[in-house]
């Protein structure tokens, strides 16, 4: 007897908001300040971002960091639903330093970081390290692949950790070829094969951006943002996720509207 059951007619829908999102946008535009804000979200730091927020953050120094990180969140029972990392793009360096030192535990790699004997602060001009300076240059692109195999290792072991994973990035500028005319877009600041193990799993990639007060968040594909996502509601308009209220006394507070992406149907509590 068969051990599966064959659906008979469609079934609803299991996920209704995005369990993985990317955010990417221009520095200093308020990714830190906003989902710091975010009810029951732990902020992975790995570039010293929260440290002029409230927010519950830990710094982020090493691979290792995470690792612990990871223990400690199992050790107190998983009590958050959203994990931030702020930022991809500085995990993925952190992944480059990773893959050297695990690549020169292989055989191949044995002799990356071997010292000149005549001066042990330098690199021995027969080193990996010497004469390819950085992981990423090793031939056929062997060092970008060992670094994004790290990179989605992360995110993955996050992943198991948290009911929900936010990836906050940087953004660049690209150009591509599009029926023979080239077009400038904004796009995440990640190499091209770790961007394409952070999208490939993506529900929703969406571009913050400000306008006076208020920051929004374009979450629909286009030909110069490299934006979108599986869930209809969130492209239908450009999402209002922050804005600054002036109080009585003069004085600025943040409101989020985080709602608007994870309960569109009902305002989140803290």
């Amino acid at each position: 007897m068969a051990k599966i059951n064959l659906p008979t007619a469609p079934q609803p829908a299991k996920v209704t908001t995005p369990k993985r999102t990317i955010l990417f946008s221009k520095p200093k535009v308020g990714k830190t300040s906003v989902i710091a804000q975010l009810p029951k979200c732990l902020l992975f730091d790995f570039e010293e971002g929260s440290l002029a927020v409230e927010a519950m953050s830990v710094p982020i120094k090493s691979i290792n960091d995470v690792y612990d990180v990871l223990e400690a969140v199992k050790e107190a029972k998983y009590p958050y639903t959203f994990a931030a990392i702020d930022t991809s793009s500085a995990l993925e360096e952190m992944c480059n330093e990773e893959a050297e030192k695990r690549y020169a535990q292989t055989l191949e790699g044995k002799e990356w970081f071997k010292k000149d004997p005549n001066d042990p602060t330098k690199y021995h001009s027969a080193s990996g390290k010497y004469q390819y300076g950085n992981i990423i240059n090793l031939p056929w692109g062997k060092g970008y692949q060992m670094v994004s195999d790290i990179f989605n290792e992360i995110i993955v072991k996050i992943e198991k950790h948290f009911p929900k994973v936010i990836l906050l990035a940087h953004s660049t500028i690209n150009t591509i070829t599009k029926k023979g005319v080239e077009t400038t877009v904004v796009d995440i600041q990640l190499s091209k094969k770790s961007k394409f193990m952070a999208t490939f799993k993506a529900d929703a990639i969406g571009y913050v951006y400000r306008e006076g007060n208020k920051n929004f968040i374009n979450f629909t594909t286009g030909d110069d943002i490299s934006a979108g996502g599986r869930h209809r509601y969130l492209e239908k308009e450009h999402i209002l996720i922050s804005e600054f209220l002036v109080n009585d006394d003069g004085s600025e507070k943040l409101i989020t509207h985080w709602e608007s992406i994870f309960a569109p149907e009902k305002k989140i509590k803290k």
